[in-house]
């Protein structure tokens, strides 16, 4: 029976939801993958469907689910789909496109073919194809030999040479090049290819399990003069595949599964993605001048301000160092993971922390003081800016490239003995209310934040919410009514404590009482900068770093040297730091107001912070 020639195409101008009763003849394309969250519990699977000129998305009814799991439906299966319905869905891509979904009700299995079917207009287009493809090439190679005929449609079948078979062209064994198909004109419904294509990237071999099935994979992007595609091995092809496939090298590939692309684990432009099968042929290419090399935006570390949380960004650096792996479990998932932290440096005189996780921690094996180029780092925003590799990233050690070896010989002769910026602003633990607990020694240098970014960005305004940042400004105003309490003198205790009448102090917490109390700083000063001012709440270390004395001095000198104190106060008026903050919302009687801590504080730096303004204003030109 013949397929439902142009069926595809018509339901294109149907409504969403539009029902189709009258019988249609179509072709499984693709493999078959379980539709998970499926009403009802019943599973159902999906596939790509072929009318004999065009494919789309369909969903198989309940009822056949048991012929899959038998393997009695298939790839190449043909069905009569007696009902289904159309869904559309708008694909996330540039063009916003319109994707219908074949959505079948009923239908049965008519018989299983060995290859896909072809219809009349199909193989007109597919006819003119392969003239233009056989005149293109008559010029370059030597005239085709007399081809057997398939007997049966044309359609999805090339001249016999564009089959490729181990040793046949440019392998081992030499041989004629085949006719090539470009990537960018690869889809599901054509599997008679041959690609010649460069490996850009190949990720180490991954294992995953599932409830009903567990194995290992490991992926590749191939280009070629047209585009990018993604081509990712299974459990069967992994040991037969992953050592021959290398970076950089090319190959001619074929007998592959096309397939819509799962773009979140895919860093190329391309809406389709290759399988390697049992069938796949890969043989490398011994003249590949042509074949381009993958080019690389790499950016500046000092430029990563420019860029918002979730970008993705190509970097050239140098390894730093290089820390162990760690184990930590996930809020959100409760799930242990592994992951490497490293610190990146370049030119730029930014250095930031990088991480990477799961296996790539485990394997990563580079020594510090190595040139590496990153590919498709995620950009976070955790106390400034920091980077991430994600599974569709790629890295390669010391490439031999110019711009690796200036790099190289920038960090021999001056980059080691730089003193480098940084955006890493981690909020550590230890950041309780009593105290700073977080300092800010030198070569902690976050990114930092002017007043006005502080207040548009609405930082600490989320009540569920705590917020961290760095601001460099002057003291303005030092609230010095209230300059101190009197804290529990017990070294692991520092709770307010309360005068008794007989002249004892008294912890509540501690259950005993002192001769005297240890007095600790807790007052607000009001900083400024060019943009504008906020009040900072001041605990005992930065209240040591303004006032330069203990607690205990700055209020015996209020109470016995009211010259003396004022003159320190004077004293710390008009200075600048750089402070780290913590911002969080507070509810008092129905009102919510922000309370900005000071966790960290530092003196100004006035040579690393002219280096800082210098690199960001490079940055920006």
């Amino acid at each position: 029976m013949e397929l439902s020639v142009g069926e595809i195409a018509r339901i294109q101008g149907l409504e969403n939801g539009a029902q189709v009763t009258e019988p249609r003849v179509l072709q499984i394309a693709s493999n078959l993958q379980p539709l998970t969250g499926t009403a009802g519990g019943q599973l159902r699977y999906r596939c790509m469907v072929s009318d004999g000129a065009d494919i789309t998305v369909g969903i198989l009814p309940a009822r056949l689910t048991p012929l899959v799991e038998q393997e009695q439906i298939r790839r190449f299966s043909v069905l009569k789909v007696l009902k289904f319905s159309v869904s559309k869905k708008a694909k996330q891509n540039e063009n916003n496109t319109i994707v219908s979904f074949v959505v079948m009700a009923d239908a049965e299995l008519l018989y299983t073919a060995d290859k896909i079917v072809a219809g009349p207009s199909a193989v007109l287009q597919q006819q003119q194809q392969q003239q233009q493809q056989q005149q293109q090439a008559t010029s370059s190679m030597p005239a085709p030999q007399q081809r057997p005929s398939f007997g049966a449609s044309p359609f999805m079948s090339r001249v016999e040479d564009s089959k490729p078979a181990a040793g046949a062209y440019g392998g081992a064994s030499g041989g004629a090049a085949p006719i090539l198909h470009p990537i960018k004109d690869l889809n599901p419904y054509h599997n008679r290819w041959t690609i010649r294509a460069r490996v850009t990237q190949k990720t180490p071999i991954k294992s995953w399990k599932k409830p009903t099935s567990q194995g290992r994979l490991f992926s590749v992007n191939l280009l070629d003069e047209s585009g990018e595609i993604r081509a990712t091995a299974f459990t069967q092809q992994v040991d037969r595949l992953h050592p021959l496939l290398d970076v950089g090298r090319v190959y001619y590939i074929s007998n592959a599964q096309v397939k819509m692309a799962r773009q979140q684990f895919s860093n190329v432009n391309n809406q389709y993605e290759l399988t390697f099968e049992d069938s796949t042929v890969v043989e490398p290419c011994t003249d590949a001048t042509d074949v381009p090399q993958e080019e690389l935006n790499f950016v500046p570390l000092g430029s990563l301000m420019k860029f918002e949380k979730g970008n993705v960004v190509d970097v050239l650096c140098v390894l730093q160092s290089v820390g162990d792996t760690a184990e930590i479990t996930s809020k959100s998932t409760d799930r242990t993971m592994v992951k490497r932290d490293m610190m990146l440096v370049d030119r730029s005189g930014f250095q930031v922390r990088a991480t990477l996780w799961g296996e790539e921690a485990k394997a990563f094996d580079v020594p510090a003081g190595s040139v590496v180029a990153f590919k498709g780092m995620r950009v976070g925003d955790f106390g400034g800016r920091t980077l991430s590799l994600p599974s569709s990233g790629a890295m390669t050690a010391n490439p031999d490239v110019p711009e690796a070896h200036a790099l190289r010989g920038w960090y021999d002769s001056a980059g080691s003995t730089t003193a480098f910026q940084s955006f890493d602003g981690g909020a550590g633990g230890g950041m309780g209310m009593g105290g700073g607990g977080m300092g800010m020694g030198e070569g902690r240098q976050d990114a930092i934040k002017t007043m006005a970014q502080v207040r548009d960005e609405n930082l600490g305004g989320s009540e569920d919410k705590t917020d961290f940042f760095t601001v460099k400004g002057t003291i303005a105003f030092i609230r010095s009514s209230t300059l101190a309490y009197p804290g529990c003198a017990s070294a692991d205790c520092s709770k307010k404590m309360t005068e008794n009448s007989d002249g004892q102090w008294w912890c509540e917490k501690c259950q005993r009482a002192y001769a005297a109390p240890d007095y600790r700083y807790l007052f607000s000063i009001n900083v400024s900068d060019h943009t504008g001012q906020c009040w900072l709440q001041c605990f005992n270390e930065s209240g040591e770093a303004i006032l330069g004395c203990p607690a205990n001095e700055a209020v015996r000198l209020q109470a016995t040297d009211e010259a003396a104190f004022a003159q320190r106060i004077a004293d710390a008026t008009f200075r600048e730091f750089k402070f780290r903050c913590r911002a969080r919302s507070e509810r008092f009687n129905d009102n919510v107001r922000i309370r900005t801590s000071i966790v960290g504080i530092a003196p100004i730096d006035y040579v690393a912070e002219a280096a800082r303004l210098s690199a960001l204003i490079e940055a920006m030109q």
